[in-house]
């Protein structure tokens, strides 16, 4: 299955919003930060202080974020306060269209940010919180906005807290978060049953992108019609058996295309004369006249 990827975009990036009571999160994680040299005219970028319980704390904002996770990974930013309203936004620049947004490998130093908002105004008797994943990796920009004025922050259950910030207007925090691609080219197989009805799965799990790739192996003892052979991902997938010679074995050919990261699956059914023992050849993969993985040994059940 191909993935289809547009420009340099993070429109795959999922967000969710969420508000949070007045019971404050105290599950903390690590989290960065820089301080611009373009910081806005406006702008108070506050640098941040590591805290021994790994979270970030810059002014009244305790920051909660992950430096780095893992592509289509779900991660939270939480952004705690004492006094004012705090929000959560992130960054992006301005494509050569001058519409397109741009959110993919910025920093805080990155030049003509533009920033919206993915966590409106809470009140300091709650948390802003945002939850989202990123689809491609590279390295996103976000920061903290924490304005002074209460607000009607006092109707919601608060103590009134005019004027107890340290400062007027707005404060900014800046910090970026790392998207990484976890995924290593790997290629396994189980036997699922081993009897005169014997089943097998084998899995291809690739780091790159690999065209025309076979996997081939053999199926010991086979007897009867076809083996049932079903592949599920991949594109552009072929597959085919034959019996060498005389033997009673039975040859597996499967060929076709890999994304990155994709799994292809293969699942077999067939049927032997024997019972238990080793139910496979050795399985390979290759590409372009190389390994694509390390060769699966015959399988057996345990």
């Amino acid at each position: 299955m191909k993935t289809t990827r547009t420009l340099a975009l993070l429109m795959g990036l999922i967000a969710t919003f969420v508000i949070v009571s007045c019971k404050k999160s105290k599950d903390l994680d690590l989290s960065a930060s820089r301080q611009p040299e373009n910081a806005e005219v406006t702008s108070v970028y506050k640098p941040g202080v590591l805290l021994e319980n790994g979270s970030i704390l810059t002014g009244g904002v305790t920051l909660t974020a992950p430096t780095q996770v893992n592509v289509n990974e779900s991660f939270d930013i939480t952004a705690s306060i004492e006094c004012g309203r705090v929000a959560i936004e992130r960054g992006y620049i301005l494509a050569g269209d001058g519409i397109t947004r741009i959110y993919k490998d910025l920093s805080c130093e990155t030049a003509n940010l533009e920033w919206e908002a993915i966590a409106n105004f809470q009140c300091y008797c709650a948390d802003a919180s945002w939850s989202g994943s990123f689809a491609e990796a590279g390295s996103y920009v976000f920061r903290t906005k924490h304005n002074s004025a209460d607000g009607n922050c006092d109707r919601l259950g608060g103590q009134d807290k005019t004027g107890e910030c340290s400062f007027n207007g707005n404060e900014f925090y800046c910090f970026i978060i790392e998207a990484v691609d976890a995924c290593e080219t790997s290629f396994t197989g189980q036997a699922i049953a081993c009897g005169n009805q014997r089943e097998a799965v084998y899995t291809l799990t690739s780091k790159d992108a690999v065209s025309s790739f076979k996997i081939q192996g053999g199926l010991t003892n086979f007897t009867g019609a076809d083996a049932v052979v079903t592949v599920t991902g991949g594109s552009n997938i072929t597959q085919s058996q034959w019996t060498v010679g005389g033997s009673s074995n039975r040859v597996i050919k499967v060929e076709g295309d890999i994304d990155a990261c994709e799994t292809i699956t293969i699942h077999i059914t067939w049927n032997s004369t024997n019972s238990g023992g080793i139910i496979t050849g050795s399985w390979s993969v290759s590409a372009n006249g190389g390994e694509v993985a390390p060769a699966v040994a015959g399988l057996t059940c345990h």
